[in-house]
């Protein structure tokens, strides 16, 4: 008998915990779909602003899940897969504690600038990017962009993005204005290494 009430605690006990982790797994998805993720960020597209090697960034979701608007020069997480409609699923599959379980980078994620707005005009003039017929003052650029692209008119529910290094980044010069839609979320804190910690 006391030996049956051992195994029946234990088990109680057992099945307790187990629904504790389930919860706090549950609770981790659910704010890193919809509130906050962190990126690590490993390319070249956003120096000086982010160092190639082991920046870090935490990235606030919420604003763009209820039809937020992006502003100009928000640095933001986008999809760059502009041909396709993007879903809830692949915000799910997005989420980098999916993508750690599965084993698949998110290539497709880019962390980019924005530099143009529904109806903004852009275009190229000596070295610099002009909208609306103002030249942009962009002290966080790589230095000079060394490469024009076509004038473009941003539409409707869309943006226009670019790496702050410009002759090294992929960006809306190569695949388009980003549907608004496509927006993972918006950076809004450095927070690794812990001598470059900022807000953006």
């Amino acid at each position: 008998m006391v030996e049956e009430q051992k195994a029946a605690g234990f088990t109680s006990m057992a099945v307790y915990w187990i629904k504790q982790a389930l919860l706090i797994i549950v609770v981790t998805l659910l704010i890193s779909t919809l509130l906050v993720q962190t990126y690590n960020i490993n390319d070249l597209s956003m120096e000086p602003t982010f160092d190639r090697q082991g920046n870090r960034v935490l990235v606030f979701l919420t604003p763009y899940i209820f039809n937020g608007e992006p502003d100009h020069g928000d640095i933001l997480i986008v999809d760059s897969r502009v041909d396709r409609e993007r879903t809830f699923l692949d915000r799910i599959e997005d989420n980098p504690i999916v993508s750690v379980v599965t084993g698949q980078y998110n290539e497709h994620l880019w962390i980019k600038r924005v530099i143009g707005l529904p109806g903004d005009k852009l275009e190229y003039m000596d070295g610099s990017v002009y909208r609306n017929g103002t030249e942009l003052e962009e002290d966080y650029t790589a230095g000079e962009m060394t490469s024009a692209f076509e004038p473009v008119k941003v539409p409707d529910g869309h943006i226009y993005i670019m790496g702050d290094n410009r002759n090294r980044s992929s960006d809306s010069r190569q695949i388009g204005p980003v549907p608004i839609s496509n927006i993972q979320g918006r950076v809004i804190l450095r927070f690794f290494p812990l001598d470059s910690i900022s807000l953006f």
